[in-house]
């Protein structure tokens, strides 16, 4: 039979609650560190963020975390009628692209949106109708420089 003296049962108290101290702090900042660290591999492109404002926004997903979504090159749909909802503005012919950056405010062309308010991300088709626009804007841009 293996005897212990009091001194060596403190001791290895002492080691297994340091090492637990350990663990438990390691893992808190794992967890701490995962949550601020952009989650945005494997969602390069372009993409449609929907708000619950009832605004979309078109842009390049550059960081995504848990308290916000962060775009560049932005672009928004534009009604020449004014009040329009989504359906509407889906269908008319008088709705246009527009490039964010030239309103009277002066943004620049970055946006960092609180997830509380993204109710979605669509990732843009190279295809679709809005795809094309910013491709073809874009084109334009470096024809231009």
């Amino acid at each position: 039979m293996i005897s212990f003296s009091k001194k060596q049962s403190t001791q290895t108290v002492l080691w297994g609650l340091g090492l637990l101290v350990v663990l438990t702090a390691a893992q808190f900042f794992s967890s701490l560190l995962l949550r601020m660290t952009p989650m945005t591999f494997g969602r390069a492109g372009d993409y449609a963020v929907f708000l619950a404002n009832g605004q979309v926004y078109f842009g390049s997903l550059v960081r995504e975390t848990e308290q916000a979504v962060t775009i560049t090159d932005i672009y928004y749909l534009k009604s020449a009628r004014p009040l329009v909802t989504q359906d509407e503005l889906q269908t008319q012919a008088d709705t246009s692209l527009v490039k964010l950056g030239n309103e009277l405010h002066g943004p620049e062309d970055r946006m960092e949106i609180n997830r509380a308010q993204v109710l979605f991300l669509e990732k843009l088709r190279p295809d679709g109708t809005v795809a094309k626009a910013i491709s073809q804007y874009r084109s334009q841009r470096e024809q231009a420089k």
